[in-house]
């Protein structure tokens, strides 16, 4: 059986996460409300804590990708170092405003151009 590529989920605080390739990214409320309503990219982040010589416990903030809606409105693209990955938007709503739980990503191939097929 062949298992999801990713997975879009409801957060608790409000938000979504993505789990792709191992990794877990968080699109806080002001994030999805620049998304959706403004249609602008937005950054796909996730946190990183390591330990440093004496104890002390640094958390770090990374930049991963991007999110964007694609230019024709029906998906909702995410870009990371393992790839790109689509959703389609009214699926991306419906996790966003909590009417269900969750939504796999797709993986996106690339055309010989180089777009999005």
């Amino acid at each position: 059986m062949q298992t999801e590529a990713g997975t879009l989920s409801v957060a608790r605080c409000g938000g979504v996460t993505l789990a792709i390739a191992e990794e877990t990214y968080r699109l806080t409320r002001d994030a999805l409300h620049t998304l959706l309503f403004y249609g602008q990219s937005v950054p796909l982040v996730r946190r990183r804590e390591s330990v440093h010589p004496g104890g002390v416990i640094v958390a770090e903030t990374v930049i991963d990708g991007y999110v964007s809606v694609h230019l024709s409105g029906r998906v909702v693209l995410v870009e990371t170092r393992a790839g790109q990955f689509a959703v389609p938007f009214g699926c991306f709503q419906q996790v966003a405003r909590g009417e269900v739980i969750s939504a796999p990503l797709v993986p996106v191939a690339q055309g010989d151009a180089g777009g999005v097929l």
